[in-house]
């Protein structure tokens, strides 16, 4: 891919500096825009300098190769939205075998911290049910508080913390209150 795209920018179609961000968008497959979501690469058509992208129920939306280098943010085959979009059914095993993991996974690969909507609309409705999800998010929520891994929030709409290091819970308590 990289040969071609040197090609499009020898030929004065791209900007030399797009060429490394679009190698990210093809290796990594996924991507995301700041308006549009998340989205999936669906297909390039170098002839005309476009990418086409599945964005949700906008599905093979052209972009131009200079404008998909500048808007959007690759995403690798190992974050969480790239598994919920390859194989959901997996990924609703693991919330069932490893919940604090697919939680950790979730705020980590939402920068470090995520609030519960955000959590809620990683996996509901795609992978669990807004029923099962409930039930997942109360045990999780549970196992959570009694890890220590996590700063849990003081209002509904604060984020939860994902914490390098484990903190003990009557420390957590004692620090929250000072």
């Amino acid at each position: 891919m990289r040969d071609e795209l040197e090609k499009l920018v020898a030929a004065g179609k791209i900007q030399k500096s797009h060429v490394a961000p679009l190698v990210s968008l093809t290796e990594a497959g996924f991507c995301h825009h700041k308006s549009w979501g998340f989205g999936r690469v669906a297909e390039w058509n170098l002839i005309a300098g476009q990418i086409l992208i599945d964005f949700g129920p906008k599905k093979s939306h052209p972009m131009q190769a200079e404008y998909a280098a500048e808007t959007l943010t690759p995403i690798p085959a190992e974050h969480i939205l790239a598994q919920r979009a390859n194989d959901p059914t997996a990924l609703r095993e693991r919330c069932s075998s490893d919940t604090l993991g697919v939680v950790r996974q979730i705020i980590a690969d939402l920068g470090g911290k995520a609030n519960a909507d955000q959590i809620a609309s990683t996996l509901s409705p795609s992978v669990l049910d807004t029923a099962a999800f409930k039930r997942w998010w109360d045990g999780a929520r549970k196992k959570m508080k009694s890890d220590g891994h996590f700063k849990l929030p003081a209002k509904k709409t604060d984020p939860y913390v994902l914490l390098e290091n484990r903190v003990n819970t009557g420390e957590g308590l004692v620090n929250t209150f000072k």
